[in-house]
């Protein structure tokens, strides 16, 4: 299994003391992607059922990619809830990624379905929490809520870091996570950092060059270049709106200000842009 280790369940003694003590809403928590040299931090949050038990959870690290990916879909059918938190490269670089890891501990717990009463975390004292927080060491390997939890971040996180493999060809994003691997230093070194690179890390903080932007950011730009019309510029409009979310931080930012220079720059006039 991953890393030459075997994978170790979690046990459920924490949910069952917190349960014991009148907690119905007991949430794990934890993270994926501190260290990687490029691409988010993610949380994830889960809250099992008082009594529930499954099989099997354990530290995400030290799961197969398969066996994780089976194990979340089993989550997601039978927690009473989840939620998943994104901070981007940029909010790492602007807050440093202990910081960037609460904010997406904030935002995994704040798209939960029901308000956790109790939290369960892998060491992360989490001081904006309205509840109990107990801040376990090695949480993901002792705690079946945490591990649970683990598993939804690494997930969620290796989706969105395939996604931008696809946008970033060159860099094999998604082979290596964004982790510091020798294939990604090489394609640092020979085309400079991207959009989703974290700045202020070692490895990537020297570099004084523009960032190479998504394949995405590139159609997108092309378009808007393009707009001589009212219904062209609502149609790239569209496309912008329908693909934001999955563009890095920086990128939504510079595309959407592209677009409003080239609307306020042509002879017509689009309804909601002011000149």
């Amino acid at each position: 299994m991953g890393r030459g280790t075997t994978a170790t369940a979690a046990g459920w003694r924490f949910e069952r003391r917190a349960h014991r003590g009148g907690f119905e809403r007991v949430v794990g928590i934890d993270e994926a992607g501190r260290g990687p040299l490029a691409g988010p931090v993610v949380a994830g949050a889960v809250i099992f059922p008082p009594g529930f038990r499954m099989d099997g959870l354990a530290d995400s690290k030290q799961l197969p990619r398969e066996r994780r990916v089976e194990l979340a879909e089993a989550i997601r059918a039978n927690a009473l809830a989840v939620g998943v938190g994104v901070a981007s490269a940029e909010e790492i670089d602007r807050i440093n990624v202990l910081a960037a890891t609460h904010v997406a501990a904030w935002r995994a717990v704040a798209a939960l379905a029901a308000p956790p009463d109790y939290f369960l975390t892998d060491f992360l004292e989490l001081d904006w929490a309205e509840a109990p927080v107990e801040a376990l060491v090695r949480g993901d390997q002792r705690c079946a809520s945490v591990a649970a939890a683990s598993i939804i971040a690494k997930v969620a996180r290796d989706g969105l870091m395939c996604a931008f493999g696809e946008e970033f060809p060159e860099y094999g994003f998604a082979e290596h996570k964004g982790y510091g691997t020798a294939g990604h230093l090489e394609a640092l070194r020979a085309r400079g950092p991207t959009t989703i690179h974290r700045l202020t890390f070692r490895g990537v903080a020297w570099f004084d060059v523009a960032l190479r932007h998504s394949k995405t950011f590139g159609d997108l730009a092309e378009g808007i270049a393009a707009v001589e019309s009212d219904e062209e510029a609502r149609r790239v409009r569209a496309k912008i709106a329908e693909v934001r979310e999955r563009l890095p931080e920086r990128e939504r930012i510079e595309i959407e200000g592209l677009f409003v220079e080239r609307v306020r720059h042509t002879t017509f006039r689009l309804e909601g842009i002011a000149r």
